[in-house]
């Protein structure tokens, strides 16, 4: 992936006032209210059905309740299969009742993958016992593997796929809860999924798409003559050399646009984005972007130089109940690894001495004793010190 400059601009209100609200057409549990935007994924994604599958949206992220999310049907076909590449993080798979949640509650059957750019993606709804033997949590899997079968189990009316992107909020891992996998919002916001080969890029209610893996072509170069995106828009435009603006284009508050060119993106005098305005430019082939970890699906990346300031890595594993923290030391200088509860109570703690010759601290560490919840990790070396955020979930 060729991948020289990111731009990301999300314009809030500084010390100025901000607008309110707006209201849309749908409403959403009683309430018309939407305090956009919604940020546009950062991954670019396959539609996740079966190759050669219609599928007709019949909600989109607008009007979905709760907003954000993705309702679709497969018109010819029903195998569910994974939107990107990724880790299986949770599979619920033991319930066989559909209900529609006006008077009575039962569970989701769904499927949720951790994907290397940060983002996550749930599938719902699937049949009772359908997602094959050969798919377990901690596996890493690829983008159209299968996953199950398209289902109305749990609060669902009618056979239907639902799918969502979300990306956790300050922290590596997304806290949902187990009955049904809801996200919680405080740690963890919906995206507008992107979608590669498809007109425009990302789903509209009503329209119709054909599932295929995403290709490496798309338009050479997009010209963007005159626009303006007002609240509520969206836009997601994907050139293989580039985007130019040529004249007056105007992302005005609570609209959501990405750019994204093989070269180079030239935004031109006449651009503007607004306070409110979610904008992203980025450098990137077609239906490439950009990833979050470094790592490789499989392995942890080895370190073997003396490190000129300290460094802490935390990578979580929900499946087998272990955290792996990888921290390095200023060389010379001793290390200090603790770890606090929300109470700011330490629940590990481990000294590394300058005197030892590596400079490397990788420690294995058994979470299944820890309550549910955030855990701030610390590294003190030479008077630096370093915190990161991560999620224990059972």
């Amino acid at each position: 992936m060729k991948q020289a400059v990111t731009i990301a601009l999300l314009m809030f209100a500084g010390g100025l006032t901000a607008q309110p609200c707006i209201t849309v057409d749908t409403e959403c549990d009683g309430s018309t209210n939407y305090c956009g935007p919604y940020e546009l994924s950062n991954g670019i994604y396959r539609i996740p059905f079966a190759d050669g599958t219609d599928v007709t949206v019949t909600n989109d992220h607008f009007n979905h309740c709760p907003r954000g999310r993705i309702d679709m049907v497969g018109d010819n076909g029903n195998t569910i299969v994974a939107a990107a590449d990724g880790w299986v993080r949770w599979i619920e798979d033991d319930n066989n009742t559909q209900c529609d949640c006006s008077q009575t509650f039962c569970l989701n059957n769904y499927v949720w993958l951790e994907h290397p750019n940060g983002e996550w993606t749930k599938y719902t709804h699937m049949q009772y016992h359908s997602v094959p033997n050969s798919v377990d949590v901690g596996d890493w899997i690829t983008a159209g593997t299968t996953l199950g079968t398209e289902g109305e189990v749990g609060c669902a009316s009618g056979v239907h796929l639902h799918f969502e992107v979300a990306q956790p909020v300050d922290t590596n891992t997304l806290v949902f809860d187990p009955d049904g996998g809801y996200i919680d919002g405080d740690w963890a916001k919906n995206m507008i999924p992107v979608f590669c080969d498809i007109s425009g890029n990302v789903f509209v209610d009503g329209n119709s798409y054909t599932a295929f893996p995403c290709g490496s072509s798309c338009p050479a170069t997009i010209l963007n003559s005159s626009l303006t995106f007002d609240t509520g828009d969206y836009d997601a435009d994907i050139a293989s050399t580039s985007i130019v603006s040529t004249g007056t284009v105007s992302v005005n508050g609570y609209s959501s646009v990405l750019y994204q060119a093989g070269s180079y993106i030239n935004l031109g005098v006449g651009f503007v984005a607004a306070i409110n305005a979610d904008f992203t430019a980025r450098i990137g082939g077609c239906n490439d972007f950009p990833e979050k970890m470094g790592n490789s699906p499989v392995e942890l990346p080895a370190v073997n130089t003396q490190a000129a300031a300290p460094t802490v890595k935390v990578f979580p594993d929900p499946a087998d109940h272990l955290t792996t923290i990888e921290c390095s030391r200023i060389e010379g200088a001793a290390l200090t690894l603790k770890i606090y509860d929300v109470t700011g109570e330490i629940r590990y703690e481990i000294f590394m001495s300058g005197a030892t010759p590596d400079a490397i601290l990788s420690k294995e560490i058994d979470t299944r004793h820890f309550a549910s919840g955030i855990y701030v990790c610390t590294v003190k070396s030479a008077g630096v010190i370093l915190s990161h955020k991560f999620l224990v979930q059972h």
